[in-house]
């Protein structure tokens, strides 16, 4: 028995819709997740008594302003929704990533630097990795299906 061609155009309708909300939820989920990881502590010495935040250098700010574009990219696309769009959300996540674990290796360079100076006790904070995190999940809605082409 065949379904009525109207039935299957109204649920390839709500599936698109779904998986650009998706989209849209992700990149703004993952631009905020990045805002928070420059907010938070990326390394520290003297046993937690001086923290460097994200916020505090030149690369967290990027991050941070990375994640903002983030953000407001995902409520663009929410109201219009558009596939140079997506794509553009996609290669910011990527470019996210690449930088950020770019950074994450710089930190542990330095942070290997210091450990061989008793005095300064130096320990790494979450911030990096919770940048990363957001990028993977900004980079990952590239490989989510926006329900324009069959």
């Amino acid at each position: 028995m065949e379904e009525h061609p109207a039935a299957t155009i109204g649920r390839q309708s709500r599936l698109r819709s779904i998986s650009q909300l998706c989209i849209a939820a992700a990149a703004t989920s993952g631009g905020a997740i990045v805002i928070v990881g420059a907010r938070l502590a990326w390394f520290s010495l003297f046993a937690g008594l001086q923290p460097y935040r994200g916020v505090d250098v030149l690369n967290g700010r990027l991050l941070a302003g990375c994640g903002v574009l983030s953000v407001l990219a995902g409520i663009v696309f929410f109201w219009r929704r558009s596939s140079p769009l997506r794509w553009g959300i996609g290669l910011l996540g990527f470019a996210l990533l690449a930088f950020a674990s770019w950074t994450l290796v710089q930190l542990i360079i330095v942070y290997r630097q210091l450990s061989s100076d008793p005095m300064m006790l130096p320990r790494l904070g979450p911030g990096l990795i919770v940048i990363v995190a957001g990028a993977l999940l900004i980079f990952g809605t590239l490989f989510l299906n926006d329900g324009s082409r069959r």
